[in-house]
């Protein structure tokens, strides 16, 4: 489990909130020396925060901070739509498993990212994705059968969904689109998102390509570079924060390749 001690937060100042790349050290799976802990440790807060300030929160207020990093826990605390969510069958958790290990042993650095505690569960109905997560249940991760075809299929949608739930836990902490944002459109098509969702399909591709570095395919870092641009390009109306985290992402982003010659 990725461990959040309460020092963790401590010493932190004014400016260190202001930018959450000074205070974390950079992003997750991203930059190597991200300080994961605080980030737990200041998600804890938040929503150890939210729950005593809850209606009719009954003993929640006695719940020690760390026990909010919990998913059944935060989903409790929060007024979540249902799931569409099935138990997985043990074979495809210990698959799970199983590629877990392999990318902890790819980017060593991943280890406590990979650890966070997350239910992982099967997308059903699937509606034609592959994989799923929501802000409204934090820290669960839904995987349709699609997910499990491959074992590199699976590897993907494990960074996929958990630099969503990285950034995710930012997002508890720090808004990244101002409050008028309108609806945008990814380059995929897909219309109707939000700033903050391109931002995340841009942080993702970035994670996806630090992945497919350290397996060796390099067209799928070129296709993953034209997305994330594509997806920076679309997150406009983000807050002073939000625009610290497209840059930052955009650094991760390989440049255009250079024109051959002859």
């Amino acid at each position: 489990m990725a461990s959040a001690s309460p020092d963790a937060a401590l010493a932190l100042t004014r400016q260190d909130f202001a930018d959450p790349l000074r205070m974390l050290d950079g992003l997750p799976f991203l930059d190597d020396g991200f300080q994961h802990g605080r980030l737990l440790a200041g998600a804890a807060a938040v929503r150890h925060a939210q729950a005593e300030q809850a209606p009719r929160s009954g003993s929640r207020g006695a719940v020690p901070p760390q026990a909010w990093l919990m998913p059944s826990a935060i989903y409790a605390l929060r007024t979540s739509p249902p799931m569409p969510a099935r138990p997985l069958a043990s074979a495809r958790r210990a698959a799970i498993s199983r590629r877990l290990i392999e990318l902890e042993e790819l980017v060593p650095a991943w280890g406590p990212l990979l650890r966070l505690p997350v239910r992982y569960a099967r997308l059903f109905p699937d509606r034609g994705a592959i994989s799923a997560s929501s802000r409204s249940w934090p820290q669960h991760v839904l995987l349709a059968d699609a997910a499990f075809s491959t074992e590199a299929e699976l590897r993907e949608q494990l960074v996929h969904e958990l630099a969503h739930q990285w950034l995710y836990l930012i997002q508890e902490m720090w808004r990244l689109e101002t409050p008028d944002a309108p609806p945008v459109a990814l380059p995929s098509g897909t219309a109707g998102r939000s700033p903050d969702e391109a931002l995340g399909a841009a942080h993702v591709a970035a994670a996806l390509i630090r992945l497919y570095q350290a397996t060796g395919d390099h067209d799928r870092v070129r296709l993953l570079a034209d997305y994330g641009t594509g997806c920076l390009d679309a997150a406009r109306h983000l807050t002073p924060v939000g625009r610290l985290l497209a840059d930052r992402i955009a650094a991760h982003l390989p440049g255009p390749e250079p024109a051959r010659v002859g």
